[in-house]
């Protein structure tokens, strides 16, 4: 590479059906800056704000990817998350996918389902998870108030198949929105990754008792959403290494290898994988120290040796698959992985939130600016701070070590 404008980021490349000119894809990002609706109770929806935003970071031939977005009111317990099974919210949605593809990009919508990392407070409901497990280690906050998390409803069959078609609604209502493609969210200890996880899926059904029917739900969900919008609009996000919502399950290596090699058969637009460095709270550092090393007492000692902490295996399994990856990439190290082949496309997150023009700024070698992650998560008297808006603006050094919420690492 003699110049960053040359390397292979800035090369095109085939995603199922999404053509792009360049590899540098916005990541979902939770933002919580819609508007509340005053026709649909606990419910939000996209207005010009959110138009603003996307249209900021939309360049020709790129791939956004939008906010998680609940795909039901009980899919959702958090302020300021514009879902997508109202008419208000679909309307919303569709003037931010015009004004995107206005500016030549690409916008898949990233479907989610919060399971028992929500609460009948927000909802108005119960919560659904794989088992009736709760989240022990923080508390629910709403407003002012915080409480213990409730102890979910474990999902019968019926939950189940009522929930893909959810999902299966929500991904045709994406497309009728203008979307290029959905994403499913199967991370950070949200629903589909409550199926994955040894210490909260203790089911002993056929979704749960061994690696590969705690990968079931999510398999039969992405074929029914394939199936209904073709699979090569068809994209899931995977936290093998996540510590997130208290995602503590063994057999790690085995079991995302088994689901990677189990969706490459489906022909998916891509796999987008969370590099095991990356952390909501932790600095890379202590990320890395807990996968390998019996330091986190909340579990016996890992399974994981420092040289097995890498997205190889997962990659290999994904065969012709396309694979992005996201997790901890500045400006001084986004060029090796991809110029090796060893993914074909990077998702920015947390740098996203504060340089709109992200993408020339690599392309040159304009250096960063600093995010501010105390404006990451509104919702905020003034939403267009820290979003749309950055009064405060400092340069980066091009290897930063990322924010945690304790401060720089």
């Amino acid at each position: 590479m003699s110049s960053p404008a040359s390397s292979k980021l800035f090369t095109p490349v085939l995603l199922g059906a999404l053509s792009l000119k360049h590899r540098i894809v916005l990541a979902p990002l939770t933002r919580n800056r819609a508007t509340q609706s005053t026709k649909h109770s606990r419910t939000w929806y996209p207005d010009e704000l959110n138009v603003e935003y996307y249209t900021q970071r939309a360049t020709e031939g790129g791939l956004l990817i939008s906010e998680a977005t609940p795909t039901s009111v009980q899919a959702s317990g958090v302020a300021g998350i514009p879902g997508i099974f109202t008419d208000e919210q679909k309307a919303g949605w569709k003037k931010v996918v015009d004004a995107v593809h206005a500016k030549g990009s690409l916008f898949v919508m990233q479907l989610w389902h919060q399971g028992r990392n929500t609460h009948s407070l927000a909802t108005g409901t119960h919560t659904l998870s794989s088992c009736a497990v709760p989240i022990s280690d923080s508390k629910f906050s709403w407003g002012d108030t915080s409480l213990d998390w409730e102890t979910p409803k474990a999902m019968t069959q019926d939950d189940i198949d009522r929930v893909k078609l959810e999902y299966v609604d929500a991904a045709k209502a994406a497309r009728e929105a203008g979307f290029d493609g959905i994403e499913i969210h199967g991370a950070n200890g949200y629903l589909p990754d409550q199926f994955l996880h040894s210490n909260i899926n203790t089911r002993t059904d056929a979704y749960g008792g061994s690696p590969e029917n705690r990968c079931r739900f999510l398999l039969e969900l992405t074929t029914d959403i394939g199936s209904a919008i073709g699979f090569d609009r068809v994209a899931v996000r995977l936290s093998p290494f996540g510590f997130f919502n208290q995602t503590r399950g063994t057999q790690r290596l085995y079991q995302w290898t088994y689901l990677c090699k189990e969706l490459s058969s489906l022909g998916l637009a891509y796999v987008h994988l969370i590099e095991p460095r990356f952390d909501e709270v932790r600095s890379e550092q202590d990320k890395l120290r807990a996968l390998a090393s019996s330091t986190d007492t909340e579990e016996p000692a890992p399974e994981f040796t420092p040289d097995q902490l890498t997205l190889h295996p997962f990659r290999v399994a994904l065969g012709t698959t396309p694979c992005m990856v996201a997790g901890g990439y500045n400006p001084s190290n986004c060029w090796e992985g991809i110029e090796r082949g060893d993914h074909d496309a990077i998702a920015f997150g947390r740098y996203f939130t504060s340089n709109a023009d992200l993408v020339e700024r690599l392309r040159i070698g304009k250096p960063f600016f600093r995010y501010d992650r105390s404006r990451f998560y509104g919702p905020f008297p003034d939403n267009e701070i820290g979003y749309t808006v950055h009064p405060k603006q400092e340069l980066a050094a091009a290897n930063e070590a990322p924010q945690t919420s304790h401060g720089p690492a």
